[in-house]
């Protein structure tokens, strides 16, 4: 998120876009929102014990956590006029996403299943059922980055902290929802997995800028 926040900072008109694929470390990533909640700061002490390491994020609206079982993209490009065209983004952005994951044999939409974990409308979800990718846009003066949590692996000890979490804060969430792409589809191993959707997705958003 550092980085992220560094690039986006130092982006000029001419600068190139960046395309970013990592597994994480275990992380409670606390939108603006979340951090005005009274019980933040226990929130923080509790999931850092866990092992979570708590980070303020830019964008999203509700906390998201996540660990190595997850893959994170981060695209970050100029733009003249970022704050135009934020849903068009979005829609492309998830649609990518969405393709790259159908190529694994999932029934990948667009759109939040209720009761999903930091819901949104551009999250993807398997046949309507459970939430695989979570969303988020951020934009700064030159431009914009794009940026999405997918579930690759289960992760009860993840799981467990957003139900105990979302407990404490007072937010509806449906554990039944809190999906990932092993449970659903055969998959070789996570690091081929990872590899094999971050291929897809730079195919596909090559091919919607070009």
């Amino acid at each position: 998120m550092a980085r992220v926040r560094q690039i986006l900072s130092s982006l000029e008109q001419d600068s190139p876009a960046s395309l970013r694929a990592y597994r994480p470390r275990p992380t409670a990533a606390f939108s603006p929102r979340d951090t005005t909640h009274p019980h933040y700061h226990h929130l923080t002490a509790l999931l850092g014990a866990r092992g979570f390491a708590p980070a303020e994020r830019g964008a999203g609206g509700q906390l998201a956590i996540y660990d190595e079982a997850a893959l994170v993209i981060d695209l970050v490009a100029p733009h003249a006029q970022p704050r135009d065209h934020t849903r068009e983004r979005y829609r492309l952005f998830s649609a990518s996403v969405a393709s790259a994951l159908a190529s694994l044999g999932l029934d990948a939409r667009v759109g939040a299943v209720d009761g999903e974990y930091c819901p949104g409308d551009y999250s993807v979800n398997a046949g309507g059922r459970v939430k695989l990718v979570g969303v988020a846009q951020r934009v700064a003066k030159h431009g914009y980055h794009l940026g999405a949590v997918i579930s690759v692996a289960p992760s009860p000890a993840a799981l467990a902290a957003v139900a105990d979490s979302y407990a404490i804060m007072g937010v509806a969430f449906d554990p039944a929802t809190f999906g990932d792409i092993a449970s659903l589809v055969r998959v070789q191993s996570l690091a081929n997995t990872c590899q094999t959707i971050t291929d897809m997705l730079a195919a596909r958003l090559r091919a919607t800028s070009g």
